[in-house]
């Protein structure tokens, strides 16, 4: 007897009843409503409050305190340290105070360094706020929690042990403030011999409640600094290692963009000066946030406010727990040796980038290194240059030998270049054609100078890059007028090198030195042979004056070295003109020379050198077109019977 189907049960094609179909369809409905619910009304505001506290505790660790430098009406410098109870700090390179109240690094100087040469008055890298160019270091915490009363910039720090003691070298000092709610809060000051304050920040929770704190560090400023040179020589501002890239962020870039915000397990921030360095040193490892800040004026003349900070991880600090962050401020000068000492001692990433030794870095930093233990053994920058700039053209000497035995064997076939241009000068593609056949059967090549000139460039600017970035070339004497191979030579053609008592505008000092330079150039010049393009004998005839004039205003040094080699030059063009038989003649041409320049304004204009080189390098990409084209076929021999 079968069974009665109730509406519950499948029907035999196993097949869901409708009603059963309609209760499962609401089901889902229904849990699906339940769980968007619950995630959007309760989930989703807890995830939402934990980062919103989140940010809000990082936003504030480096956007509160600093603002308040704008307020402050400028006083002279010594007034404002003068009103606060400060420590001394004395390690023989640096030295300054310390204020108990705010706890800034704000006070700065440098022992060896000068604000001009031969000068009394120090370099100053740090200056509290409201004075004329404020820039300081500050560290602190951040409370997550609610309510969590932590140092500011008016907290009144106390010694710990008492007295007044002075921070230097294997001299710590330790100053500590208490929130009167369960937390005391530490800072362990610690110097070493060069450049770096090491601050070791301690919270210790005597209370009971649990506290969640994020340590920070930054570098403040107001306005652009003292001595700030705005060129493309060497970038000045805001700069820092991150993540493993480099940095370097104009004031004009980070005035547009406000803030830019990068998170890394290692780096180092800073703002750099030409030849000085205010920089936050993490321990590496820890996760931090490092930012580059900029705040607009907004009070008629105020200057705008830049900033650099780094944040650490929370530190969850339960009762009768102490948590620590430790980091380091170097405030210092630039000195390559100290900036590597300091890359292996912290394990700092690339510290030595704060020197900007721009893109040919491989060459710059060598050369660097070998100029300065020339300029150690000989007692005399300018003479380690003079060695430089000779071993430099020792080890260019085969290529520069090639280049100027073409220019001699060019000045050989003078003749012979006025006879095609007496024969051929109303066909231009005949004259072009015969004059590169000329080339080939002689094997000269015109483009052949173009090489050593080449190679020089990238020394060239590697060269200027160390005389005009590096702070070891700062007020480093040659001899006589040149008591700074960094800046430009002092003197001036236009009042006869000091001779005639008024001084001249800056665009008109055009040095001893660049004219030596101008008079080698003129020497050099009168030994090559004429160009067969008048474009061409136009601009080397102009060249001379105009780098003479370009070059009277960089570092004298660069001077003194493009000086040297040219004079090497002309001295190596001699030997080799001498041993061809070539009779040398200098500021003036042979007759075939000067009939080849009339010749060559009159016209046609040619190029049989950029022909010349042209070949060269069809050949040399695509082989010799004689040997591109089908092998004639050789007819088979007949078998003798």
């Amino acid at each position: 007897m079968a069974k009665n189907s109730g509406p519950n049960m499948m029907n035999p094609n196993d097949q869901m009843h409708p009603d059963d179909r309609r209760n499962l369809v609401i089901f889902l409905i229904i849990s699906l409503a339940m769980y968007f619910a619950f995630d959007h009304f309760v989930m989703k505001p807890k995830v939402e409050a934990m980062r919103a506290q989140q940010e809000a505790a990082r936003a504030a660790a480096v956007n509160g305190a600093p603002n308040a430098i704008e307020a402050l009406v400028e006083r002279p410098r010594d007034v404002v340290i003068g009103e606060t109870t400060r420590l001394k700090i004395d390690n023989g390179q640096i030295f300054g105070t310390l204020p108990l109240v705010g706890n800034r690094i704000d006070d700065i100087s440098l022992t060896d360094y000068f604000k001009t040469l031969g000068g009394s008055d120090h370099v100053v890298l740090m200056s509290p706020a409201g004075t004329p160019h404020p820039k300081y270091a500050e560290a602190g915490w951040i409370a997550a929690n609610d309510g969590v009363k932590v140092p500011g910039k008016d907290t009144r720090w106390s010694v710990k042990g008492g007295g007044t003691p002075t921070l230097a070298k294997d001299k710590p000092v330790t100053l500590t403030w208490n929130n009167g709610a369960g937390l005391t809060f530490e800072r362990e000051y610690s110097i070493d011999d060069h450049f770096v304050i090491t601050l070791t920040q301690r919270v210790i929770n005597k209370g009971g409640a649990t506290a969640r704190l994020y340590p920070y560090n930054l570098v403040a400023m107001q306005g652009m600094p003292e001595d700030f040179t705005g060129t493309w020589i060497a970038h000045e501002g805001p700069i820092g290692h991150i993540g493993g890239e480099l940095h370097e962020v104009t004031y004009k870039d980070l005035g547009k963009k406000n803030e830019m915000s990068y998170s890394a397990p290692t780096g180092w921030i800073g703002i750099t000066e030409k030849y000085w360095l205010t920089s936050l040193l993490p321990v590496q490892g820890e996760a931090m946030k490092y930012s580059f800040k900029s705040t607009p004026a907004t009070m008629p003349n105020a200057k705008p406010h830049y900033q650099v900070d780094m944040m650490g991880t929370e530190r969850v600090v339960g009762a009768g727990e102490t948590a620590e962050f430790v980091s380091h401020v170097y405030a210092g000068a630039k000195k390559v040796r100290i900036l590597d000492l300091y890359e292996d001692r912290l394990d700092v990433p690339h510290f030595d980038l704060a020197v900007d030794f721009g893109m040919y870095y491989f060459m710059t930093k060598p050369f660097f290194y070998f100029l300065t233990w020339l300029g150690h053994v000989t007692g005399n920058f300018g003479v380690a240059i003079l060695i430089f700039t000779l071993l430099l053209r020792a080890a260019v000497f085969p290529l520069a030998n090639t280049s100027f035995r073409s220019f001699a064997r060019l000045k050989q076939l003078a003749p012979q270049m006025t006879a095609l241009r007496e024969e051929y000068g109303h066909d231009k593609e005949k004259l072009q054609k015969e004059l590169v056949a000329l080339y080939g059967r002689e094997k000269v090549n015109p483009a052949a100078g173009c090489l050593p000139i080449l190679i020089q460039i990238p020394i060239f600017f590697a060269l200027y890059k160390v005389l005009s970035v590096t702070i070891e070339m700062r007020h480093a004497p040659f001899f006589g007028w040149i008591q700074d191979l960094s800046m430009r030579d002092p003197t001036s053609l236009f009042n006869l090198f000091g001779l005639l008592p008024y001084n001249v505008p800056d665009f008109l000092m055009i040095g001893v030195w660049p004219c030596l330079m101008l008079f080698f150039m003129i020497l050099q010049k009168s030994m090559n042979p004429p160009p067969q393009d008048p474009i061409q004998a136009k601009m080397l005839a102009f060249m001379p004056y105009f780098m003479t004039y370009i070059m009277a205003g960089f570092a004298s040094g660069l001077v003194i070295y493009w000086t040297f080699s040219n004079a090497l030059s002309i001295l190596q063009q001699y030997i080799i003109n001498r041993s061809m038989g070539i009779e040398v003649k200098f500021f003036q041409r042979t007759p075939e020379e000067k009939k080849m320049e009339k010749m060559v304004a009159e016209g046609p204009v040619v190029h049989p050198g950029a022909e010349l080189l042209e070949e060269q390098v069809e050949d040399a990409l695509f082989g010799h077109d004689d040997n591109d084209g089908p092998k004639p076929v050789t007819p088979r021999k007949k078998k003798k019977k």
